[in-house]
């Protein structure tokens, strides 16, 4: 969720500390005019530029999975001012179209997938498979925004815990209900923190990814989850793709794809390890 100086400042104390010290940078991407479908920018749809001899990505069920845009890191670093993102090389984002795996279960894993191609030498895939869902390409503008963890994060939801029994009304809920975004205008964002659609997603990708189903926290797998939740917040949001009708495509019914990335894995540049949540409008 993006907030400014302004609105930042209508938030009480302790909450306007605890969203001064967890506000995090996102560079907002909004769709702009119809491109050259194999161009080395940030774009959304086209055609991949993989390295010479890669393979289309395929998901264990053998159906090649959508290509649904990339990231130019060295455009991404500089409106961001930080190396974040490993320089000249282009991340491709893929996702199976066909099944739209929701990221709960450990077996959605290979459903989806990040290519980290090196930009000299990366050139259109010959061809792409005919069973594939393709998408025209289209260029996009990136704007920095500062984004604040959603009311039910950890951080926010600490600061929740402490309203007196005679608060009638919860002022942190009202504030965040004046923050709404308009539904009307897609959010496709990298880095910050996402928008979710149905909740915190952190512990989810922490438990799935490592072989745990999160809605089945019980028995053995309780001990696990217990385990496990210190390094949810190792996961950091790569890229959340939004509904969009100039793309022409819903994940689910209007929802929202979220790839995820451990601070480590970015660190030392390894995609293959991004877990992937679709959460959709209830």
């Amino acid at each position: 969720m993006e907030i400014d100086d302004h609105l930042l400042g209508a938030a009480g104390p302790p909450l306007r500390t605890v969203l001064a010290d967890t506000a995090l940078p996102s560079l907002r991407l909004t769709v702009a005019a119809e491109c050259a479908p194999d161009s080395a920018e940030t774009r959304l749809g086209g055609v991949p530029l993989l390295a010479p001899g890669a393979t289309w990505p395929s998901s264990p069920s053998g159906n090649p999975q959508s290509f649904l845009g990339q990231l130019n890191a060295d455009e991404v670093n500089a409106r961001l001012g930080a190396p974040l993102l490993p320089p000249h090389t282009l991340l491709g984002f893929f996702y199976d179209w066909a099944e739209q795996r929701w990221g709960f279960d450990p077996a959605d894993a290979g459903h989806w997938q990040v290519t980290a191609t090196p930009l000299a030498g990366a050139a259109p895939v010959p061809a792409v498979p005919a069973s594939t869902e393709s998408f025209t390409a289209h260029s996009v503008t990136g704007l920095v925004v500062r984004t604040i963890p959603s009311i039910d994060e950890p951080p926010v939801d600490a600061v929740r815990a402490e309203k007196h029994w005679w608060q009638r009304r919860d002022p942190i809920v009202d504030f965040y209900g004046a923050l709404e975004n308009d539904e009307s205008v897609p959010l496709h964002r990298v880095f910050g923190w996402p928008d979710p659609v149905q909740g915190p997603m952190r512990l989810e990708c922490q438990l799935a990814a490592n072989g745990v189903h999160h809605g089945n926290p019980a028995g053995v797998e309780g001990a696990r989850v217990e385990a496990l939740a210190p390094g949810a917040a190792d996961w950091l949001l790569l890229w959340q793709i939004d509904t969009d009708d100039a793309l022409d495509w819903t994940w689910g019914d209007a929802g929202r794809l979220y790839y995820w990335i451990r601070r480590q894995d970015l660190a030392a540049r390894n995609f293959d390890h991004v877990w992937l949540v679709l959460q959709d409008k209830p």
